[in-house]
């Protein structure tokens, strides 16, 4: 009985101990699952040498410089004062044109000849003859001059090309004085000559002012503005956010310059022109560079995944204990936690389907695809009734892991052929696009169960020449 009341007491106590136990136990938090993303992705800028053929201009520019200056009513004499009057005309030859850092200069050679008239003035009367004199008439040869124009250039954000063209220098190789009289006339003409030359040189500004190259670049930018193929890589759209233009300069009859395009391109196996930019970005800035550097995510549903891992994958084949397997395709699909599932099918001394599933790693420094964790996904007995047991030991499995690894970097050099006649054709008429890739890396990896993830990186060349200029 006094055990029976003992127990009676403590159980209670027990109880209560147990309860106060149970509400200091900790439980461990859950840990978070892993989120997976690419790196950031950063502006990519291309550098795209342009060479605009500007031979129809010089030649009209040449074509609206007069040939011959003369004074106002030549043959007349021009009478500068009571005392004195004079005439003269100017003969050019033809234009040389060179352009360094946006600054054209236009230099001509040329001849004059010079006729002067003095006499003696009394209360704004001539009293006396005239007396004249000459140079370059007759048999005296014409005297020489060299004359130099410079025009700075300037592209307007609105894609227009501004000038502002003036005489530089005008230059009396042979002066002219006449001796009868001792009167140096040469600077009166040199600076009637500059004045017709720079009347010359706003009538060029005015007609480099309807030179419109936004109606040639618009349709480049349509083009831009949507998906561009890319081979067996699917389609990338560049994103363009902003055009800076570098120096212009001249060689021959080609303006050569660096236009650099920001843009954050995408890469994805849809071909589909949902959104087309059919602008040009205002410019802005300058630039100076070579070539592109492009850092692009991609998007990748699985056809696409399939596609591109049957072409790599078809026609491995390995031999294990004297039974060659031979991969005739391959198809992907994605699973939870980054997994992803292979149908893969096969011939050789075993015919049949595998099933397996892993987790696809990107090692980035040796660019290397490959899934380390590939198992057998024995998702039906008869799979194995139908390959025998044998085949799936450990030795072929190991065989599969090594089959399955990608090398990213013999991937593209085998695709680089086709990715580079992307960047080797005629936009449209008087525009053609030349270039090449140089090198193209994986920077990140990310497997969903819809699609796949990929950020890129690729760098090369691309060049455009302009032939037609939309003069008016």
């Amino acid at each position: 009985m006094n055990n029976r009341i003992l127990l009676l007491g403590i159980l209670p106590l027990f109880a209560l101990f147990i309860s106060c136990g149970s509400s200091k136990k900790t439980v461990a938090p859950e840990v978070p699952p892993v989120v997976k993303t690419l790196p950031p992705l950063t502006e990519s800028v291309i550098h795209i040498p342009v060479k605009i053929v500007v031979k129809p201009f010089l030649q009209q520019a040449e074509q609206l410089a007069p040939t011959t200056i003369t004074s106002d009513g030549w043959p007349a004499y021009l009478q500068s004062g009571c005392d004195f009057r004079y005439k003269y005309r100017f003969l050019r030859s033809g234009f040389q044109f060179s352009c360094v850092n946006n600054r054209v200069t236009m230099t001509m050679n040329g001849r004059y000849q010079i006729a002067g008239s003095k006499t003696v003035c009394v209360l704004g009367q001539s009293v006396s003859p005239w007396i004249n004199g000459s140079c370059g008439f007759g048999d005296e040869p014409m005297r020489r001059v060299n004359i130099q124009l410079v025009s700075d250039l300037k592209f307007t954000p609105d894609y227009r090309l501004q000038t502002s063209t003036r005489v530089e220098k005008v230059q009396a190789i042979d002066k002219c004085v006449v001796t009868i009289f001792n009167n140096d006339v040469t600077q009166q003409v040199m600076d009637s000559i500059a004045a017709a030359v720079n009347f010359y040189g706003t009538t060029v500004d005015q007609n480099m002012r309807n030179l419109r190259f936004d109606e040639v670049l618009n349709p480049v930018a349509e083009k831009a503005g949507k998906k561009i193929p890319l081979s067996t890589y699917g389609y990338m759209k560049l994103n363009a956010n902003s055009i800076k233009l570098g120096a212009i300069n001249l060689t021959g009859d080609t303006l050569k310059f660096i236009a650099g395009l920001s843009c954050f391109p995408e890469i994805s196996s849809d071909s589909i022109n949902t959104a087309v930019t059919q602008h040009l970005p205002p410019l802005s800035g300058t630039v100076n560079g070579d070539g592109f550097n492009l850092t692009t995510n991609a998007i990748y549903d699985y056809r696409t995944i399939d596609t591109l891992l049957t072409r790599t994958l078809k026609g491995r084949e390995f031999d294990v204990k004297g039974e060659k397997i031979r991969i005739s395709g391959v198809e992907v699909s994605g699973l939870d936690n980054y997994k992803v599932r292979f149908k893969v099918d096969f011939t050789g001394t075993k015919r049949g389907t595998l099933f397996l599933t892993g987790t696809p790693e990107l090692d980035i420094l040796t660019q290397q695809l490959q899934v380390p964790d590939l198992e057998y996904d024995l998702n039906s007995s008869s799979l194995v009734l139908a390959v025998g047991k044998t085949f799936f030991n450990r030795q072929i499995l190991e065989s599969l892991r090594q089959q399955a690894k990608i090398n990213v970097r013999e991937l593209y050099l085998k695709n680089k052929m086709k990715i580079d006649t992307q960047l080797n054709r005629a936009i449209m008429d008087g525009i053609q696009m030349t270039g090449n890739t140089q090198e193209l890396r994986l920077t990140g990896l990310v497997i969903n169960k819809d699609n796949v993830k990929v950020q890129a990186q690729v760098k090369g060349q691309v060049n455009l020449v302009i032939t037609k200029l939309p003069m008016q």
